[in-house]
This record gives structure tokens, C-alpha cells and sequence, in this order.
């Protein structure tokens, strides 16, 4: 049986010309990904933490309110300070630097 070999094209990587303002907005849209994602994954983690019954109710409570705003701004506390790099990488991506 022949062997098939298949070689897949380099892709030409271009630096993206932007304005000042375009690469600040950009910059700004990466790390508010990041802190979504920073976000989310604290809620899946805190999804994994066993309750104690104790103070156990149905719905959203007012604690689980604060804690997931508390995620919020710790995840927008981390993105900001570039604790993660991805904000950093996806920049450099899509501005093909």
C-alpha cells in the first residue's frame, strides 16, 4: 500500500497595522477575555466544593450572589496584572507579532 504523505502550507503571518486607539481596544478585549474566562472557571471550581447543608437553600442566595461577584472582580484583578499571559498571547495572534 503506498504511503501518503500530505504536508500541510505554511501560512504567511502579517503584522496587522493598527491605530493607536485600535491597538488599545484590542488589548483591552483580550484581558476582558481572559477575565471571563478567569470568571468562569472560579464558578466551576467553586461548583466542585461539597455544601455543608448547613446554610443550604434553594435558588440563589445572597451569599452566592456576593460570591460570584467576588469571582468577577478577582478574575478582572488577575487579567489586569497579566498573572495568566493569555491575554498577552492572543494579542500577539491576531496582531501577528
Amino acid at each position: 500500500m503506498p504511503r501518503i504523505q500530505h504536508t500541510v502550507p505554511e501560512v504567511q503571518r502579517q503584522r496587522v497595522s493598527l491605530t493607536p486607539q485600535q491597538e488599545r481596544r484590542l488589548k483591552k478585549a483580550c484581558q476582558e477575555f481572559e477575565s471571563v474566562l478567569l470568571s468562569y472557571m472560579f464558578k466551576n471550581m467553586r461548583e466542585t466544593v461539597s455544601k455543608s447543608g448547613l446554610f443550604e437553600a434553594s435558588g440563589e442566595t445572597p451569599e452566592s450572589i456576593f460570591r460570584g461577584m467576588f469571582d468577577q472582580e478577582l478574575a478582572k484583578e488577575l487579567s489586569s496584572q497579566n498573572n495568566l499571559g493569555l491575554a498577552d498571547m492572543m494579542f500577539k495572534q491576531l496582531t501577528g507579532e
